[in-house]
């Protein structure tokens, strides 16, 4: 279920797949909490507090997560075809002793101990007081009186150094990928404002690795190295990032465009052809932090996109407010 509306400022989604460690002992006790092992560890035995080290967690609508180590969360951050079904952001985190938090757009389970703790954790990070681009002009247009925006809460500290894997391209993308990307850091001016973040991406080349991306539009386990690539995803889904983070700080991020539908790299797009330009700045928005804001915002972050929806390749004035709050 997505928002309806946003306050204009920040706003915390809690969206994290973490997982964990192991057997925990509390101080004084000698009697070890349950632990979830296998291949198919659900949201219902999560909830028993159980502790998780290996394994892989299976939501209700078949999405599968691989256990993050400890102290981490990992983000599946989908975005859609306008119209079609929103399977929605999901976050898990693993907390080590409290267990696996869980959230899906906005809606908690698994551990109650880890929930309250991810919950308060998520509340913390997002103290982040934007800076506030310096109004220049007057733009009329719709994205530019929108200032919505939400955060996921994380950030990075380090430029997203990120290789590209070609395998099934349905066009030449790397370049208008990064080109996405590069709408968000340095020096942006959109709407009659102007900002200068310190978002930052470094693209080191290609890889024949696969993304951590499943077909399903789940994650599964961090490589420690990010790679954006193409793959088969459910019907509908243009594509999805996943981010791994650790205390709001992001290690790793994967994307995967879907193979299913057609692309259009030119200005000039036709036909029933998505932007994939708009849709990688999309991505990327999710990738540096920043989640979803409603459909018709009219904002570079709304869940879904259009064919040919080109004018998605520049910023609105919230994604702008957005990312100058983070950087």
């Amino acid at each position: 279920m997505r928002m309806s509306s946003v306050t204009a400022g920040a706003v915390v989604l809690g969206i994290v797949v973490t997982a964990v460690v192991v057997t925990s002992i509390d101080e004084g006790r000698a009697d070890a909490a349950p632990t979830c092992r296998g291949d198919r560890i659900t949201v219902a035995e999560l909830t028993t507090g159980c502790a998780v080290a290996t394994g892989t967690v299976v939501l209700p609508d078949g999405r599968r997560f691989g256990v993050p180590r400890a102290g981490t969360t990992v983000s599946a951050l989908p975005v859609g075809a306008a119209g079609a079904h929103d399977p929605g952001d999901v976050s898990i985190t693993n907390t080590g002793r409290a267990g696996i938090a869980v959230v899906v757009d906005h809606v908690w389970s698994g551990s109650p101990a880890a929930v309250r703790q991810e919950r308060a954790a998520v509340r913390a990070r997002s103290a982040v007081v934007a800076r506030g681009a310096t109004a220049t002009t007057t733009q009329p247009v719709s994205s530019c009186s929108n200032k919505t925006y939400t955060k996921l809460g994380f950030r990075w500290t380090t430029p997203v150094s990120w290789s590209y894997n070609a395998t099934g391209q349905k066009v030449s993308g790397a370049s208008t990928i990064r080109s996405g990307a590069d709408a968000w850091t340095g020096a942006v001016s959109v709407c009659g404002r102007k900002a200068t973040t310190t978002a930052a991406e470094r693209f080191v080349g290609t890889t024949t690795q696969a993304t951590g991306v499943t077909a399903a539009g789940g994650c599964g386990a961090s490589s420690g190295t990010s790679v954006v690539g193409w793959g088969s995803l459910r019907s509908g889904t243009l594509a999805v990032t996943c981010v791994w983070s650790r205390s709001g700080t992001a290690i790793e991020v994967d994307q995967r465009y879907s193979t299913a539908v057609a692309w259009s790299t030119s200005a000039a797009c036709s036909g029933a052809r998505f932007d994939l330009r708009g849709v990688a700045t999309h991505e990327w928005g999710h990738a540096f932090g920043l989640g979803h804001t409603a459909q018709n915002s009219g904002l570079v972050m709304k869940p879904a996109s259009t064919t040919c929806e080109v004018g998605q390749r520049t910023l609105g004035l919230g994604d702008l407010m957005g990312i100058d709050a983070l950087y």
